[in-house]
């Protein structure tokens, strides 16, 4: 009978020690109840490398197959609708490329997709592409080169209902859902990130410049605020009711209030007064006006990959490995 209460005394202190375990990692990254729970999800075909929504659509990219070197797809949650696009957007990726190749870059409207191909050797060249569901053949927008592990040579934007912006050196494109050109202005000096949404005095894009300014732009295209940002780099952008909101360092401003994230944070996104910014491999939220935090996601990336979470006014979508998550409502 010895043996036999050993084991059980052993199993018991197993069951103890995952107890305890479990419990730490709710105090370590906040409350379980916090986390956001798939609705719907959708499973790929190969590991999904960027991801973004509009609305309740989700444009993703789907990373290299027996069948392809990379596709993009565009996920209605509502109608469930699902289509697939650009498999032929990325050729000879089985010859290897020394300075990799893929799409990092994906944006939607809510039924046009639009997504960055790169290819690199000494330089990588970089083709901006865009289809919908109607219109499956991709039609090349743009094509530009840089030096391989420099900035992108074409940046794009996140979309909104009404168009995605995109840009090659420091011209700024902004592209409706039907495909029309509602503007295109040179800013001066290459982009290094952009964004859209929904500002103050009418302002639908913002971008942080290679020489330090952050520019907001209206629907027509016009300049509707320039701040010069001579602190430090700016590492993330967005745009919301209060104005620009601007990462440098751990500061991030949201237009006249501003919030320190804890080391190591990056904004993903920026969502009715919310910060959702990434800490290592978790995706968490913190409200501007009253500091409170909570964790919404843990996504295994690499620390120099970007994680695949993206939100909108109803709802948020996130991909692990090959399965892409949608949930509809708050952050919380």
């Amino acid at each position: 009978m010895r043996p036999s209460r050993g084991r059980a005394h052993d199993a018991h202190v197993r069951r103890i020690a995952l107890a305890l375990a479990a419990l730490a990692a709710v105090v370590l990254t906040g409350t379980a109840a916090a986390l956001l729970t798939p609705g719907r999800s959708v499973v790929n075909a190969a590991p999904v490398s960027a991801l973004s929504v509009t609305g309740r659509s989700v444009a993703y990219a789907v990373g290299q197959t027996k069948a392809n070197c990379g596709t993009v797809r565009l996920w209605d949650t509502g109608t469930r609708g699902l289509w697939t696009f650009g498999s032929r957007t990325i050729i000879g990726c089985e010859e290897g490329f020394s300075g990799g190749f893929g799409i990092a870059q994906v944006a939607t409207s809510g039924r046009r997709v639009f997504w960055v191909t790169n290819v690199g050797g000494n330089f990588t060249d970089y083709q901006l592409w865009t289809a919908t569901p109607t219109r499956k053949t991709p039609l090349r927008l743009a094509f530009a080169s840089s030096e391989t592990g420099g900035p992108p040579a074409i940046v794009l934007g996140n979309g909104t209902r009404e168009a995605v912006p995109y840009a090659v050196g420091g011209t700024v494109t902004y592209v409706a859902e039907n495909g029309a050109r509602l503007f295109r202005t040179d800013l001066g000096s290459p982009v290094r990130l952009l964004a859209t949404g929904a500002g103050p005095r009418q302002a639908r894009v913002v971008a942080a410049l290679a020489d330090g300014r952050v520019v907001t732009l209206s629907r027509a295209g016009q300049v509707v605020s320039t701040g010069q940002e001579g602190s430090g780099t700016v590492a993330a952008i967005a745009l919301g009711l209060p104005g620009a909101v601007v990462q440098i360092g751990r500061t991030v401003t949201v237009g006249t209030s501003s919030v320190t994230l804890p080391t190591g944070g990056l904004v993903l996104d920026y969502r009715q007064g919310t910060l959702v910014y990434r800490k290592g491999t978790q995706v968490r939220a913190r409200v501007v006006s009253s500091g409170a935090d909570s964790l919404l996601q843990v996504i295994a990336v690499k620390p120099w990959q970007t994680p695949p979470f993206s939100t909108d006014s109803l709802g948020s979508a996130w991909a692990k490995g090959a399965t892409v998550s949608w949930r509809s409502g708050p952050l919380s």
